[in-house]
């Protein structure tokens, strides 16, 4: 059984990997909403990058994970599809700390996660609070400098309209 405690440990590596980047994620969510309401553009584009090169690094660390876990299931003699809790327990029959350690790791990975999940969709909501403030703004200067009649009082071209011509006059 000694391979099954090879691929256990591997999996727990990939695991842990996982929670780590995932926390990283969510620390650059964090810094990229600050950087949102301080309209720091440089910071923004630097925060974006990082997030591209350690998206990059989860998609490793979930490859990782997966190959640990096919090859786990099959040293231990598991069906492919094995949630971690059987995982776990037939691992702790064999190593009674790794079934534990297997299960600490993947609560890690779920806090991270949702931790992740959390700070990402705040930054969602404040950047489409700015894209929608922005919109309004421009749609208010549209409607103030339009002298032609085009636009409505909202900015938007206004129903039945047709423009047909250009007023240069005023």
């Amino acid at each position: 059984m000694n391979n099954a405690t090879t691929h256990a440990r591997q999996l727990i590596q990939a695991i842990d990997a996982i929670a780590a980047t995932n926390g990283e994620l969510a620390n650059l969510a964090s810094h990229q909403r600050s950087a949102i309401a301080a309209m720091r553009h440089e910071d923004i584009h630097a925060i974006v990058q990082k997030q591209k090169l350690v998206g990059h690094t989860l998609a490793d660390a979930e490859d990782k994970r997966r190959q640990a876990a096919k090859d786990l299931t099959q040293s231990l003699g598991l069906h492919a599809s094995t949630d971690i809790q059987d995982l776990a327990r037939a691992l702790g029959t064999i190593e009674p700390t790794l079934g534990q350690a297997l299960l600490d790791a993947a609560t890690r990975a779920r806090h991270a996660i949702i931790d992740c999940q959390r700070q990402q969709g705040v930054v969602h909501a404040a950047a489409t609070s700015i894209v929608a403030h922005l919109d309004g703004l421009a749609r208010q200067v549209l409607a103030h400098l339009n002298k032609a009649g085009v636009y409505a009082a909202t900015g938007a071209i206004a129903p039945a309209r047709i423009p047909r011509g250009v007023d240069i006059v005023s």
